[in-house]
């Protein structure tokens, strides 16, 4: 996923003993699970009439994370109190489609060692059944967002997910080449041609709230 895009939201709710203001820093032991921790900065407060309270926003930014390994630390932010959704979403005036809810048996993924799963990004060899939900859990999600949507189109393309370096940077593997031409084919396409793929892919594979659900 991309820093500078929509990222996947949490949200939680809390008290302070004064108005807060952007800027503001809370830190809470038992919002991150660590003896030092490292705090969120509020932004964009706002004052919300209807529901009498303040609303804000804050990032918790995670680079060079496997990507088996995302489910895994969103379930983290709810095991420390976090829920998953925006309070944004209450105001949405986007007609939402009518997805059900899926059903997912119970995924023992919680063991995974993330030097392991490091290796699954680009070889698809000792990969666990599990791991095919997680990656078009990913891929939708990243769709959905319209969070580098040619990535993801990359990654469900070929099945692997490789940095490829700028033009000019070096010789490109096999896999390296497959990939960037995967990125080229999305760029390629129509705004029109974008639009039904998303939406194919949101339709297609599990949400990431869904999948969540169902990880022990």
């Amino acid at each position: 996923m991309s820093e500078h895009e929509a990222g996947y939201r949490l949200n939680r709710t809390f008290e302070l003993p004064f108005a807060p203001s952007n800027g503001t820093a809370v830190f809470s032991r038992d919002w991150e699970g660590m003896e030092d921790p490292l705090g969120y900065v509020l932004k964009d407060v706002t004052w919300d009439i209807d529901r009498k309270c303040f609303l804000a926003e804050t990032v918790s930014e995670i680079c060079d994370f496997p990507i088996a390994m995302i489910p895994l630390e969103i379930c983290r932010f709810v095991d420390y109190g976090w829920t998953i959704g925006s309070y944004a979403d209450q105001y949405s005036t986007v007609r939402k489609r009518g997805r059900k809810r899926r059903k997912f048996p119970t995924m023992t993924i919680s063991d995974w060692d993330e030097e392991d799963t490091e290796a699954w990004n680009s070889d698809k060899n000792g990969r666990p059944k599990e791991f095919k939900t997680v990656w078009h859990a990913v891929v939708a999600m990243m769709a959905g967002l319209w969070n580098n949507c040619p990535v993801a189109y990359a990654m469900l393309k070929t099945g692997v997910h490789v940095e490829v370096p700028k033009e000019g940077f070096g010789d490109l593997s096999p896999l390296q080449t497959r990939f960037r031409d995967a990125i080229r084919e999305y760029e390629s396409l129509t705004f029109d041609q974008r639009c039904e793929w998303r939406d194919r892919v949101v339709g297609r594979y599990p949400r990431m709230s869904d999948l969540v659900e169902a990880i022990k």
